[in-house]
């Protein structure tokens, strides 16, 4: 990070050399590193009160002062998220936090204004090397393995999935994934020896403006795709066979599909059935932003099924006789919640249970002397729950030798 703000910085003064020659006379250039605020898991906003913030930023304004307005030359703030959950969240989270710090300084410091740079750097996967290479606590052979990964060229996806199957990940994640979530100060000043060198009328000096490429222009070398299969074992244990898929779009949101058939029959009973379903997904909680499609979740669904039962003689069928899905189906929406848990590398278990509405036509008939008789013709409207789930699910992305799809 020392290294980052000094190359950044030198570039600034060599393109300011070339338009403004009384530059060079200000003596050496110094810089200060080392002051950070630091954040919550997932969290832009400052707490002062979290990690020593509030010392740290009494500490920028002494140093300020201690100074002198007039020998800093730029204070350069690199705003960073650990390297957890998704790539893309995290980026948006050290924009996120890197405009809080500029808020802040302004605010606070506004004879800064000017002389302010801020960039938001995204995943701290260099800080956190530093780290692990200087621990002490830690083997060797843990270290290599550890370095080995961050430096592995494979997608980040990947990185991250194979850094959570270390042993030591918690020891990491306890000890250093909350020290990178930060902000970091870099002050950029002149020597107090030179700068009484400077001729005593200078011309005004015209400093270029640091462009930054935002960090929303980077795309990454791959984009992660996280699809699911999955079944309900509800369904699997009343001799339904069903399938299921859920693909990830992207912050905390996910579509889901399910699909299921049977049709078993015998002398005495009919167990014909088919239908689908979708659901829109809003996944929340810690679990989901370390592993996509795990935790807690909210969700629209609706669907739409028809039936034909026999059972001892007395017979349930949705529409009417012939007809198909496209006909007079049962039909179902509602307000979904859920868990899933994982239960091993690549497999979770999903519990669902869903309230809502449930209606279309359904008719009654008995078997009598091998002949159906038709009793009734109803109207369902039921409001209560409508759908169960305890699903299988199979995270693909995590099969994979790359890693994300």
């Amino acid at each position: 990070m020392r290294f980052f703000c000094i190359l950044l910085t030198s570039l600034f003064f060599f393109f300011a050399g070339l338009n403004a020659q009384t530059r060079i006379v200000r003596g050496p250039q110094k810089s200060l590193v080392g002051i950070e605020v630091h954040f919550r898991l997932d969290k832009h906003n400052l707490d002062l009160n979290y990690m020593g913030n509030d010392e740290a930023l009494r500490l920028f304004a002494n140093t300020i002062d201690s100074i002198g307005l007039s020998r800093i030359d730029s204070v350069v703030i690199v705003s960073q998220s650990s390297p957890e959950g998704v790539y893309e969240h995290n980026i948006k989270l050290s924009e996120r936090r890197a405009r809080t710090m500029r808020r802040y300084i302004e605010g606070n410091h506004p004879t800064l204004k000017d002389k302010l740079f801020v960039h938001p750097d995204g995943e701290s996967w260099q800080q956190l090397r530093d780290y692990v290479e200087n621990d002490t606590k830690l083997k060797d052979a843990t270290k290599a393995k550890i370095l080995s990964i961050i430096d592995s060229d494979v997608n980040i996806g990947t990185k991250k999935w194979r850094m959570q199957q270390l042993p030591v990940y918690r020891y990491l994640l306890a000890t250093y994934y909350k020290r990178i979530r930060n902000s970091m100060f870099c002050i950029l000043y002149f020597s107090e020896d030179r700068l009484m060198d400077i001729l005593p009328e200078p011309e005004p000096k015209v400093w270029p403006k640091a462009e930054f490429i935002p960090v929303t222009s980077y795309k990454p070398e791959h984009r992660n795709i996280y699809f699911a299969l999955k079944t309900n074992l509800l369904y699997d244990a009343l001799l339904v066979p069903n399938i299921g898929a859920e693909l990830y779009l992207g912050k905390n949101y996910s579509l889901a599909a399910n699909w299921h058939y049977a049709r078993w029959s015998t002398d005495s009973w009919y167990w014909r059935t088919y239908g689908g379903e979708v659901a829109l997904r809003k996944w929340f909680g810690k679990e989901s932003k370390n592993n996509p499609l795990t935790g807690h979740h909210l969700g629209l669904y609706g669907g739409v099924l028809t039936y034909d039962f026999l059972v001892n003689g007395k017979g349930y069928m949705s529409g009417n006789p012939g007809e198909t899905l496209t006909g007079n189906p049962s039909y179902m929406f509602g307000l979904e919640y859920g868990y899933s848990c994982p239960i091993a590398r690549c497999l979770n278990l999903d519990f669902v249970v869903g309230f809502g509405y449930q209606g279309g036509i359904f008719k009654e008939y008995k078997l009598l002397d091998d002949h159906y008789v038709w009793e009734a013709s109803k109207k369902r409207h039921f409001i209560g729950p409508t759908k169960a789930e305890i699903s299988l699910v199979w995270h693909l992305w995590k099969m994979r030798k790359g890693g994300a799809l």
